[in-house]
């Protein structure tokens, strides 16, 4: 069954729980907190990657390098260097994916498709694993951006370019895994179809990561009775619903805000096929 990936967000707006775990106590209190309710893997960010669009408006802002570092490096210094805790550092910079990896950080989640190898040679340098998510220009669910002629199809010849690219900067083929990006240049509906298809993405050989927790193609596919879209902390039955699809798919590991939740439906799942002797 998967592995349950927490999210830790350190920064003022993401578009969950931005702003709730900025200081370094509240960090770090939540990250034991997720460690508790059985996270195997803490994802650390310091710089929201939220999409622009027609949900988050105009998307992320940037963040000064030294910033971030500022604000991931003491988080992962305890949880990591102190308290042995895996730690995935979600960040794009090259310079920040190496301050938390000397802090104890061993994986870097890279949501630009590998699109500077210096990122990659940083991972290389400390034998960290590496997460690939598909994703173009900065994530806009728009137009150059959704224009797909195969989703499932172009996304894996995109992903397994990346890929490439990452080992020839010095990371192994063992250490690389790969995300099909729900939520990020593109729509509700090409979300569902990756979804629908993880299958194609395991017979790649590469481990597979999936992040759908609480995005708004849940609340796209699934509106309130009255029709309006849920709120990011009102989408926990949908997130439910596509990490039971990713755990069905027997994908690798899976990147959630509910981590209690989420160990609860995969060890549900996981016994039911057990008693059923592995019959899909």
């Amino acid at each position: 069954m998967p592995e349950l990936w927490g999210v830790l967000n350190v920064t003022p707006d993401s578009f969950s729980d931005g702003g709730k775990y900025l200081e370094r106590a509240a960090a770090v209190d939540h990250g034991l907190r997720l460690l508790q309710e059985g996270a195997d893997v803490l994802d650390i960010g310091g710089e929201s990657s939220r999409p622009a669009g027609r949900t988050y408006g105009e998307g992320f802002e940037q963040v000064p390098a030294a910033e971030e570092i500022r604000r991931v490096v003491p988080v992962v210094q305890v949880l990591a260097g102190q308290l042995g805790a895996r730690v995935s550092i979600d960040t794009v910079k090259p310079e920040v994916a190496a301050a938390a990896l000397a802090a104890g950080a061993s994986v870097v989640n890279d949501v630009r498709c590998a699109e500077d190898p210096a990122l990659a040679e940083a991972a290389a340098a400390k034998s960290a694993d590496y997460v690939i998510m598909h994703n173009r220009g900065r994530g806009e669910v728009q137009s150059p951006n959704t224009d797909y002629g195969d989703v499932v199809e172009d996304v894996l010849t995109e992903l397994l370019a990346a890929a490439e690219r990452v080992e020839r900067a010095g990371v192994p083929r063992a250490s690389v895994w790969l995300d099909p990006g729900l939520g990020f240049a593109k729509t509700a509906a090409q979300s569902a179809v990756l979804l629908s298809s993880l299958g194609r993405f395991r017979k790649t050989g590469y481990r597979v990561l999936v992040g759908p927790s609480r995005k708004s193609f849940i609340a796209e596919l699934a509106p309130n009775p009255g029709g309006e879209p849920p709120p990011a902390d009102e989408r926990l039955g949908g997130t439910a619903a596509a990490v039971a699809i990713c755990a069905a798919a027997r994908v690798d590991a899976v990147r959630v805000h509910d981590v209690f939740a989420m160990r609860q439906l995969i060890r549900v799942t996981q016994v039911v096929r057990e008693a059923g002797g592995g019959e899909r």
